[in-house]
């Protein structure tokens, strides 16, 4: 990181609220959030009602004035609730769907009169670069292929280094599936083998792109509200210790559980496996019928599962507008630092305490032998060290632990985040807990926990070298000298002599870890 890097951080323009108004035939949502101009946004909330347009557009062509009405009362609601929040910024649309609608325009004309909003009316081609958007700026995977199910449609996007190569969106989705074979004969497992081999030939089989996709090249992942039940279901099946559904990895026997318990289940005992929504509980099947093929057409062994969908791409285009020339670079430093941006900590000492972290794990090197995996978890531990402070002012071990763990870091796996979590919450080793890293053992490693605790050596060292938060040391030179490390510093020309004495207190837990004695100079 350069010193123009730390001090872009350190000049953080003023927030402001933006509002994201989406219109489906099937639902209207209000997403709010914090954003800061052509830097960063944070969604701080969220507002779903759902619509029946659909039914009326698959009917005969036209949307009746009974749900014209409905969504007139519900996008109006939505603009008080844009006032009340003081929303500087407000931008809405309507899906490709709509297109569907003989009287579409006259629809949205009239939403716009009755609310204020200006309504956007996407193509298709919209849609997918928003999907594409939203998922490739928020997890880390250069090369892919999204699978997007909504209700009514399909969309698969195959995208490498970052550029989209193919895309295609199939008239067939959850619900549009769920009316096909609504009557049809047999038990709900027989139905949904019958929705399987359907959608395998009828849709996959019938791409051709899709069959030439290197299947061992790319990360899979899926998109919308179908993935999102199912990986909450794995989650609760599991008893997996983390609640965060973005970039949750399911494998093959993960979903295997996931359909066979639901398969042999009606419509009445699906509506009640606890988290799943009524909506949700309508389309799953169908959904995991969906997921089964596109699993066995490609062979794929794991997927991860996105929470990022349209409505994020949409925001990363209006907020940080350079998204629309090219992918953020590196998703997880800019997570991190809209993170600083919207919470009370001193972004500037965060940075620098990465810095300073990233030259340790440099020279320190010949002694950790820890491998460059580890430096994501470094680095989100040395950004939010901190991070406990946010609830109390004296926080103890566990508050940044569990700060952490309820981030919502972009670019980093689960099991990134754990070690990121104990390497902050563990500078000193008596407070390093067996027994809660134990209960992490399915998603962490056996090696992982000796990294750990070099680790958070480093972290403890790097955090007292700027303890003063004035970044007066500018670099470091570590010198491995038989039983001792000679640890030198370079400074700015202002007295560390503070920060010294606070980074001798981590020599007892250096000598313990390393082996070795630790003099600083």
């Amino acid at each position: 990181m350069t010193s123009n890097e730390i001090l872009k951080i350190s000049n953080v323009p003023p927030k402001e609220k933006i509002a994201l108004l989406e219109l489906s035939p099937r639902s209207v949502k209000l997403v709010l959030a914090w954003y800061i101009p052509n830097t960063s946004f944070e969604v701080f909330d969220t507002f779903c009602e759902p619509a029946k347009i659909y039914e009326d557009i698959n009917r005969d062509g036209f949307i009746k004035p009974t749900q014209i009405a409905d969504v007139v009362r519900v996008v109006k609601m939505y603009r008080k609730l844009c006032d009340s929040f003081k929303i500087t910024k407000a931008i809405a649309y309507a899906t490709p769907a709509f297109r569907e609608a003989k009287n579409h325009y006259g629809f949205l004309e009239e939403l716009e009169i009755a609310s204020g909003f200006k309504i956007r009316l996407m193509q298709e081609q919209d849609e997918v670069v928003s999907v594409y958007n939203g998922v490739i700026n928020t997890l880390d995977a250069p090369k892919g292929v999204i699978f997007y199910i909504e209700d009514e449609y399909t969309q698969i996007i195959h995208y490498s280094r970052k550029t989209i190569i193919n895309s295609v969106t199939i008239q067939f989705g959850a619900e549009t599936l769920a009316t096909l074979f609504l009557d049809s004969a047999g038990n709900p497992e027989q139905q949904m083998e019958e929705m399987a081999k359907f959608f395998k030939e009828r849709v996959i089989e019938e791409t051709p792109w899709l069959r030439e996709i290197d299947v061992e090249e790319f990360k899979y992942v899926g998109v919308g509200d179908v993935f999102r039940s199912m990986g909450k279901i794995s989650r609760m099946g599991k008893k997996y210790p983390l609640d965060l559904a973005h970039a949750y990895v399911m494998d093959k026997q993960d979903f295997g559980d996931v359909y066979n318990a639901i398969k042999k289940l009606d419509l009445d005992k699906r509506s009640r496996i606890r988290g799943i929504s009524e909506k949700s509980a309508g389309t799953i099947a169908c959904g995991l019928a969906m997921v089964r093929a596109i699993i066995e057409a490609f062979d794929i062994e794991r997927f991860m599962i996105s929470v990022s969908d349209m409505s994020t791409g949409v925001l990363f285009h209006q907020c940080v507008p350079v998204t629309m020339e090219k992918p953020i670079v590196d998703v997880v430093m800019y997570s991190l630092f809209a993170n600083l941006c919207y919470y009370p900590v001193n972004a500037t000492n965060s940075t620098y305490v990465y810095y300073l972290a990233t030259i340790l794990f440099r020279q320190l090197r010949v002694m950790h032998k820890l491998g460059r995996q580890y430096i994501r978890a470094l680095k989100v531990a040395s950004f939010l060290y901190d991070s406990g402070s946010r609830i109390r002012f004296h926080p103890n071990r566990k508050d940044a632990l569990e700060v952490i763990l309820n981030s919502q870091i972009f670019g980093v796996s689960h099991s990134d985040l754990v070690i990121a979590a104990f390497i902050a919450a563990s500078q000193n080793s008596e407070e390093f807990s067996l027994p809660e890293w134990v209960r992490y053992k399915d998603i962490v490693r056996e090696e992982d926990l000796t990294a750990v605790k070099k680790l958070a050596v480093i972290l403890k060292i790097a955090v007292a070298l700027d303890r003063s938060q004035q970044g007066n040391v500018v670099d470091l030179v570590c010198d491995v000298l038989g039983d001792s490390v000679i640890m030198k510093t370079v400074t700015n020309g202002q007295d560390i002599s503070f920060e010294l004495e606070c980074a001798k207190e981590a020599a007892v837990d250096f000598k313990k870890v390393f082996g070795k004695n630790l003099e600083l100079l």
